[in-house]
């Protein structure tokens, strides 16, 4: 048997079950109605929780597991969601992890700088004029960008791998 609503819709037109709150905003913009005042926490960043995580795994002095994350991160985050993120982030090729009794250490597979480099090869192996995309790049760079790579691209490769 399905309960029936009994509460009323808000202004903003979102649920509110509680009684019925007059909103001096609301009588001020001429307008009447319902409105909720609970507070809804700050909707994060796409990625947000991804940058955290990495630079927590960064911070270890070795592979960490996941409740040493949440820890770090202040235990504001259920143990199931620092899992679902460092899983997301082992399929992106950020982290890895070894096997730790019955759960998993992870630890982060590179630097910012690599992580970065990553993600600029992504977007560069998504695109069919490999051409066009690299020349386009090195003429938005400022010149001491320009100057930098020039140099690197000098270098042999052996000196590169580094």
């Amino acid at each position: 048997m399905r309960r029936r609503f009994s509460g009323e819709w808000s202004a903003s037109g979102s649920l509110y079950d509680g009684p019925p709150v007059k909103c001096e905003c609301a009588a001020a913009e001429g307008r009447q109605g319902v409105t909720d005042h609970r507070r809804r926490p700050r909707r994060r960043g796409q990625g947000e929780l991804e940058v955290q995580v990495l630079s927590a795994l960064r911070e270890a002095e070795g592979p960490a597991t996941a409740g040493w994350v949440q820890d770090r991160l202040g235990g504001d985050l259920a143990y199931t969601t620092v899992i679902t993120i460092l899983t997301r982030l082992l399929a992106k090729g950020a982290v890895t992890r070894e096997r730790a009794g019955r759960s998993f250490a992870w630890t982060p597979a590179s630097d910012e700088a690599g992580l970065a480099a990553r993600k600029m090869r992504k977007v560069l192996d998504g695109e069919p004029d490999r051409e066009a995309v690299l020349a386009s790049f090195v003429t938005a760079l400022s010149p001491d960008d320009e100057r930098l790579l020039r140099e690197l691209l000098g270098q042999p490769e052996t000196e590169r791998e580094d």
